[in-house]
């Protein structure tokens, strides 16, 4: 784990948050990076201002951009991950993407198989009033040759490799 309990003076609650399950299992290759998919999410119980969330997330993603008669070419992916407020009807229009937390990779042809991770610790915002978070992974897809076979190729999301785990650190309940 990235956080010590001792250098933020929080308490870890248990257990942390996982998600596994897939919501697509292909993102579609564009030119713009501002089109990723949904590929996971968690529910965070009760989040207060000043948590700090320690997450992880994992995913693969194939590049059969192409494949088998059309021209294969490289494509940039790109991985985010965003928040937004669970009992809010409008959450998803509402979401917010965690400023600090960008990466990605081109996966070319010749690699096909790319596997992104990251893992990295986040301060609920000061203005965080909203109570349950969620939190989800996007990932986008986008090259300049996205158009050479007629459009709608396709990065295939590897089932069975992804995950986005939360463990939330908060101020300890105080005694009565």
């Amino acid at each position: 784990m990235a956080i010590t309990q001792t250098a933020h003076d929080k308490t870890l609650q248990l257990p942390p948050v996982w998600c596994n399950e897939l919501e697509a299992f292909s993102i579609p290759i564009d030119r713009p990076t501002t089109t990723g998919k949904r590929l996971l999410r968690v529910v965070l119980p009760a989040t207060l201002a000043g948590d700090i969330l320690d997450v992880t997330f994992k995913v693969g993603v194939t590049n059969n951009a192409g494949y088998p008669d059309g021209t294969r070419y490289t494509v940039g992916v790109g991985a985010h991950i965003w928040y937004y407020a669970y009992a809010d009807p409008n959450g998803w229009a509402n979401r917010k993407q965690i400023a600090d937390m960008l990466t990605g990779e081109n996966v070319t042809p010749d690699l096909h198989h790319l596997p992104l991770g990251e893992s990295f610790a986040w301060r609920v915002p000061a203005d965080w009033t909203a109570g349950r978070m969620v939190l989800a992974l996007v990932v986008d897809a986008h090259s300049t040759a996205w158009e050479v076979n007629g459009g709608g190729d396709v990065l295939i999301v590897e089932n069975g490799y992804a995950h986005l785990r939360v463990h939330r650190w908060t101020d300890p309940p105080v005694a009565a």
